[in-house]
Formats: C-alpha cells, structure tokens, sequence
C-alpha cells in the first residue's frame, strides 16, 4: 500500500512539473511615450521646446545603446506628427535626417494623427486634415505610419477606423481616463473583447489593443499612461515593475472564462500629464531572463501583437 501510495505522488509531482515546464513564457512589452495632451501643461512655447528636448535625448538614448541586443535597445513613440513638425522647424535638415532615420529603423515611431485628438467632436475633414502632414512626410521620406491613436478621451466614433485605414493605418492602441464621461467605470473595467478588430460600416479595420481598466485612473491598463503607477513615482524601475506584475497577471491561458487568454501583452505609454519625459535607462533593467520584458516603439509592438 505505501509502494502504491508512493508511486502515486511520484506520478503526481512528475504531472505538476511537466505541467509547470510547459507553461508558455509571457511576452510582456513595454513602450514608452509623453502623452501630448497639448496646452494642458504647458503652453505652447513649451511644448514646442521639449518636442525637441526630448526627441534629441532620446536619439542619444538610441545611438548610445544601438550595439546592444535588440531587446536592449532605447525605443521611444512620439504620439503624434506634429512632434516631427516641430523638430523641422527647430533642428537643421542633418538634424531631421536622423530623426527619420531612426523612423526607418523602428527606434522611434509616431502615428498618422498630428496630436491626441477629441476626435466625438470632430468633423471628417478636421480627422482627415489631421493626417495631411504625415502622408507629406511619406511622400517626402518613402515612410509609412502604420499606427493612428485615439486616447484618452472616451469617445470612439464608428466611423474612425474606416478613415484611419484609409489613409493606410493597421495598428491602433487605446487607453482612456474616463473623466467627465457618462460611460460606467464598471463598463470599462469589463469590456467584451481586449484584442481585435476596429471596424467601420464599410469593412475597414484597424488592429485595436484596448484594455480593460480596473480602475478609475489614467496610469492604469487601460489608461492612458499604461507604463506607470504612481503620479510621483520616487523609484522609477519599481513603479515600471509594478506594470510588469499588472501584465503578468493579466495574461491567463489556464482559466477557462479568462479575459485575455493570451500570453502577450504590451502597455502603452508612461508620461501621462507630465511635460515632459526622460525615463530611458529605467526601462531597459526590466528585462530579465525568466520573465522577458521587450522595449519597443509603439507600432513595432503592434506588429507583435496581430500582424496582418
């Protein structure tokens, strides 16, 4: 009986770990911006002047780290054309060369869309006119800008998606503050579907990562500041680990009514209302080996995600 009783734990544990060894590694990824909620913290001198602060340092960032491995790379996302506008107008064309050269290159990513827009409140000439600058950009330069974003504010009209993949868009994220909205927060805590696709009445679509947020708070999954904790974060790489943990739990394959069956997830954005922000260095020390976590520009990130 106790030979009996032993092989029978022995065959359990064996089960349990076998079972513990096939669990898949979870993707999580990080991708860092400066929310650009424009004249909301600054007026437009200043915004002006760290739009081109913050794109030199974080070229710097890039050059100084470019013989890393990939995963070890600086990335940054502009969230929005207008960043790039400004710099033409501040920087000298070898400066603006650059610029676009790390845009090839995927270092650093910006989207159709020249700021973050209220776009419920948007005529379909204002929302195609946002774009104009970027498709110059593209005609000028041979680029492409895959990545259009509607953040923050609650509205998402219908039609969106139909105007953004029109004009060549496959990839968007979202992450809203659900303030001054009639929109539940329970609503938003429990949405339907986390990953899929935005579509219009005609059949157009754009891959829309949106997720649930579980509370009522911007620097949250499924906010508008994804990679942040705190409002003040005293320990940076602490603050970005919590995101980390955030992400991990998130990610369930076990449960059979999981909300997000996936082993992959990315969150989208740190700066949040700040100014300005220069946190590069403190992203790359969230990679370790047991639990990978991948620095990218915001629409590389999408193309991990649901490539097309």
């Amino acid at each position: 009986m106790k030979r009996a009783s032993y092989l029978l734990f022995s065959a359990c544990l064996f089960l349990n770990l076998a079972s513990l060894s096939a669990q898949p590694v979870k993707r999580l990824y990080l991708a860092n911006d400066d929310h650009t909620d424009y004249m909301w913290t600054g007026n437009e001198v200043q915004y002006d002047t760290v739009f081109v602060r913050m794109i030199d340092y974080y070229l710097n960032q890039i050059d100084s780290t470019q013989s890393n491995p990939d995963d070890f790379q600086a990335r940054f996302n502009m969230d929005g054309s207008y960043w790039i506008k400004t710099y033409q107008k501040f920087r000298s064309p070898a400066q603006v060369e650059r610029l676009i050269g790390r845009i090839r290159t995927g270092h650093i990513s910006s989207p159709l869309n020249g700021l973050v827009s209220t776009y419920g409140g948007q005529p379909t000439e204002a929302v195609l006119r946002g774009m104009y600058y970027a498709g110059q950009l593209e005609r000028q330069w041979n680029l492409r800008f895959r990545l259009a974003v509607c953040m923050e504010n609650q509205t998402l009209p219908l039609g969106l998606s139909s105007l953004w993949a029109g004009a060549g868009a496959k990839y968007s994220w979202r992450g809203v503050c659900g303030c001054a909205s009639r929109i539940s927060n329970a609503s938003l805590a429990h949405r339907r579907n986390q990953l899929y696709r935005y579509m219009g009445q005609d059949g157009r679509s754009v891959t829309m990562k949106w997720y649930n947020r579980p509370i009522y708070n911007g620097r949250t999954l499924g906010g508008y500041a994804e990679a942040r904790r705190e409002k003040d974060p005293k320990d940076i790489v602490g603050d970005m680990g919590k995101v980390v943990e955030d992400m991990t739990v998130m990610c369930d394959t076990v449960t059979a009514k999981s909300a997000y069956p996936f082993n992959i997830a990315g969150a989208f954005g740190y700066g949040w209302d700040d100014l300005s922000t220069y946190v590069s260095p403190r992203l790359s020390r969230q990679h370790n080996a047991s639990q990978p976590i991948y620095v990218k520009s915001g629409c590389r990130t999408k193309k991990i995600f649901l490539p097309t």
